[in-house]
């Protein structure tokens, strides 16, 4: 198993690739789910770019150095890019879905590791973001039941998780 500076660049370079794929899906979502899609994913790559400034200086809190190069990021990111394209509203649901999946177990083994060794700063901020994702995973699936997505979303539920 990696060591926990390693588990904490590899999610930082997670962080870095969901916010440079949720702003492509953003970008080129179409269909008549648009607007829904488009600001869940506003949303969504505002959370992953606080978190990703939050994690380094977390890193850096603990005499550790974040990856800061975008060769680094691909290198030891565990998401899979995608093209720049059309997706349609379902598509996009769907790759988040994957990819939450993917940001929660990364974030689980880096909590469970820092709670071993009573490193609460990390599993504290860990398991903030696990309870995001948990509401956030929810919502995915439960979108991804119906097709029938609704048209507006509540501009309140912007400030709800952050």
């Amino acid at each position: 198993m990696a060591s926990r500076k390693n588990q904490l660049n590899i999610f930082l370079a997670d962080l870095a690739a969901m916010n440079i794929k949720v702003h492509n899906l953003h970008w080129n979502v179409t269909g008549s789910k648009f607007i829904i899609v488009h600001k869940l994913t506003e949303k969504l790559y505002k959370m992953f770019q606080l978190q990703f400034d939050e994690i380094a200086e977390l890193m850096k809190m603990q005499n550790e150095m974040p990856l800061a190069a975008m060769a680094d990021y691909l290198e030891n990111t565990t998401i899979d890019e995608i093209e720049s394209r059309d997706y349609s509203a379902y598509e996009v649901l769907q790759i988040l879905d994957g990819d939450c999946d993917k940001i929660m177990q990364q974030a689980k083994k880096i909590r469970d590791e820092a709670d071993k060794k009573d490193n609460f700063l990390v599993a504290n901020k860990l398991e903030e973001y696990l309870e995001i994702y948990a509401k956030h995973s929810w919502m995915l699936r439960a979108m991804l039941q119906d097709d029938d997505l609704p048209i507006e979303m509540e501009e309140d539920e912007e400030s709800d998780d952050e």
